[in-house]
This record gives C-alpha cells, structure tokens and sequence, in this order.
C-alpha cells in the first residue's frame, strides 16, 4: 500500500470508489469518442463503441480496486482518458 492508504484508509477507499465510477465512466465516454471518429457511418460506429465501451467500464472498476498504489490507478486512468480523446481528436482532424 501507499502512504496515503496507511494515513486515511477510508479516504483511499472512498478514492478507489471514485476512480472506479469517474475514471470508468470517463474511460467508456472516451472510448465511444474514438469510435465516433474512427469510421465515417457516425451511428454504427458510435453503437459499436457504446457495445464495447461496457467491457471497458468493468474493466476500470476492478482495475480500481486492484492491489496497486492508489496513485497509479488514478494515473493509469487518466492517462488512457487523455490518450483515448486525442487520438479522436486526430483522427477527426486528418479524416475531418
């Protein structure tokens, strides 16, 4: 465990609570962005990304709750959101 899971177990498992509802939600919301911009018939591939999004989702819940720093999952997280929305971003730029 980490120092701040020692100092204030309550507070890290309200944490890891958070990072497995907001971190997986933002990952799945993510998720259905890029398939947005990844293909050019808009409402078959933003199904196809709400379909697959949910094995996502339930991948970030227990991913939060996995037996790693309290830190790393947040980052993990994040860094896929970030990930994930620029290469949307990318990819609706250079296919516009």
């Amino acid at each position: 465990m980490d120092q701040f899971s020692d100092r204030y177990p309550s507070w890290a498992t309200v944490s890891r609570i958070a990072a497995a509802v907001l971190g997986g939600y933002g990952l799945s919301s993510a998720w259905v962005v890029l398939w947005g911009a990844m293909q050019a018939s808009k409402v078959e591939a933003i199904l196809a990304g709400v379909q697959t999004s949910f094995v996502l989702y339930v991948a970030a819940v227990i991913w939060a709750f996995a037996p790693v720093p309290l830190g790393r999952v947040w980052g993990v997280l994040l860094t896929a959101v970030v990930a994930l929305l620029g290469a949307a971003m990318l990819l609706s730029v250079v296919w516009g």
